[in-house]
């Protein structure tokens, strides 16, 4: 047999049939960012206010330094709080769910951070300097020289003081989470607009 007759490939046809490969894909591709498109352009306005409205008030009080005193709030709030998250959750959609299971998440680590907050001030009622606020009763008198107790107590805000650093920059993340999944989702005026990353180059929870 001569070399000359032997079949031939035709690039032509190769060609072309990865041109038309390549086609679809780009259809495809441009397709589905569409339908992605008209999804978005469709997501319905949730009722009520934006859970962020609701958790901002907890933060600041929360895991401020312990010597501003109590927080003011309850873990028994905080609870309650994050299981009317969770409810509404179960109400909407799954795209629309992550909102509420993200603001559940933080108020789930505010709850630990108010826990561990008053397990800190109980440290310091102990040592006989409770926080503004917070007294015992009867007061606590201590046989423990000055400067021990002094050392003490500066022991119990450092601890703290790291602590609520790692509880902030959790609740931080989620926060921010939150308001990207938030926006545009409430109605006008239901979210801390003042606390939106666009209008303040600030850490919003920062001292």
């Amino acid at each position: 047999m001569r070399l000359d007759d032997l079949p031939r490939s035709r690039p032509d046809g190769n060609a072309k049939a990865w041109l038309w490969v390549l086609g679809l894909l780009v259809v495809a591709a441009l397709g589905f960012a569409w339908f992605l498109q008209q999804q978005r352009g469709t997501l319905r306005i949730l009722p009520g206010e934006a859970p962020s409205t609701k958790l901002a008030p907890f933060v600041d009080p929360i895991l401020a330094p312990l010597e501003t005193g109590l927080s003011g709030y309850s873990k028994e709030s905080l609870a309650e709080v994050q299981s009317t998250f969770r409810t509404e959750g179960e109400k909407v959609g799954i795209d629309d769910r992550e909102i509420y299971t993200t603001a559940a998440t933080m108020a789930q680590i505010l709850e630990e951070a108010l826990d561990d907050r008053d397990r800190h001030m109980e440290r310091l009622v102990k040592l006989g300097v409770p926080p503004t606020g917070m007294a015992s009763d009867p007061p606590v008198r201590t046989n423990l020289p000055e400067t021990e107790r002094r050392h003490l107590e500066l022991a119990v805000g450092i601890s703290w003081q790291r602590n609520s650093g790692t509880y902030r920059n959790r609740v931080e993340e989620l926060w921010y989470r939150l308001l990207r999944l938030e926006q545009g989702r409430f109605r006008l005026g239901s979210g801390p607009q003042s606390m939106m990353p666009e209008l303040s180059a600030e850490t919003p929870f920062r001292e």
